[in-house]
């Protein structure tokens, strides 16, 4: 059923002043990694990858699982939660599944994603997802949309990767006159040493200016990581900790956006070593 929209005028237009427009638009699903780098994670290659670039699933090679809660800008009630599965398919494939939900009891969004990624070559790899959105309103009933996602991560040369990748690229409508994000990222990865990453990106909103984004990666230690990042659209500073151990990460992160205040969150990953 599509939403009436003189019935979710109001509440809608309520929402979008309570958290901010453009803020609300960039919530999307995002590992904490990448949270506390200010959205740099789309050359990433691991289990987390089903949450940014999924081309990066074709690094799985057994069981893993990754999970993520964000309590954006402190609200009590608003949280953005995210889960992933993901499964070998081969040497150099992986499936997976994930989840997505944040809003407030008044407004929800759910998506379900289904996820393959691919190694087309030795420095080049594939992947895409199948989303199923949902969005509800309390009192006003839901509306569903399916949508898609791409990317692709190419090593250039060793030590310097970049990833590309475009959310609804179709530019979907979850109901009448409103689209969902159609949103395009590009990022370069810099690793200028076991210790020490540089990251650096672009990301295009369809409504919104572009946005350039930089990150730090800096590995005091085997087993933890001191992550930095800034962004210009929405401008926002944030960090985090990672703690490495073994075939876990444990994370943390925050975000702060001016106008809004911090977004903090955490997560955790499991990824088989073989």
């Amino acid at each position: 059923m599509y939403f009436d929209k003189m019935k979710i005028g109001i509440p809608f237009v309520l929402i979008l002043f309570f958290i901010g427009a453009e803020a609300m638009a960039q919530i999307e699903s995002m590992p904490v990694s990448g949270r506390a780098s200010s959205g740099w994670s789309y050359t990433n290659k691991n289990i987390q990858s089903s949450f940014a670039n999924q081309a990066g699933l074709s690094e799985v090679r057994g069981f893993s699982a990754a999970a993520y809660a964000e309590q954006t800008f402190l609200l009590p009630d608003f949280h953005n939660v995210g889960l992933a599965l993901a499964l070998p398919a081969g040497d150099f494939s992986a499936v997976g599944i994930n989840f997505n939900t944040y809003g407030i009891e008044e407004f929800r969004q759910n998506r379900i994603g289904l996820t393959y990624g691919m190694k087309m070559g030795p420095d080049f790899s594939l992947g895409a997802q199948i989303d199923w959105y949902q969005m509800s309103i309390s009192n006003y009933g839901q509306a569903n949309q399916l949508s898609f996602r791409l990317g692709f991560i190419y090593d250039l040369f060793s030590g310097f990767s970049i990833g590309v990748h475009i959310v609804n690229p179709l530019g979907l409508e979850i109901y009448e006159d409103s689209p969902l994000p159609s949103v395009f990222n590009i990022d370069l990865e810099w690793r200028i040493s076991d210790q020490l990453v540089l990251g650096g990106g672009l990301v295009k909103d369809i409504d919104y200016d572009i946005g350039f984004k930089a990150a730090i990666h800096y590995h005091i230690h085997p087993s933890i990581t001191i992550i930095l990042g800034t962004i210009t659209t929405p401008s926002s500073v944030s960090f985090g900790v990672l703690f490495n151990l073994s075939e876990w990460q444990i994370q943390s992160a925050a975000a702060y956006h001016q106008p809004l205040g911090f977004s903090p969150s955490a997560g955790f990953s499991y990824q088989k070593n073989y």
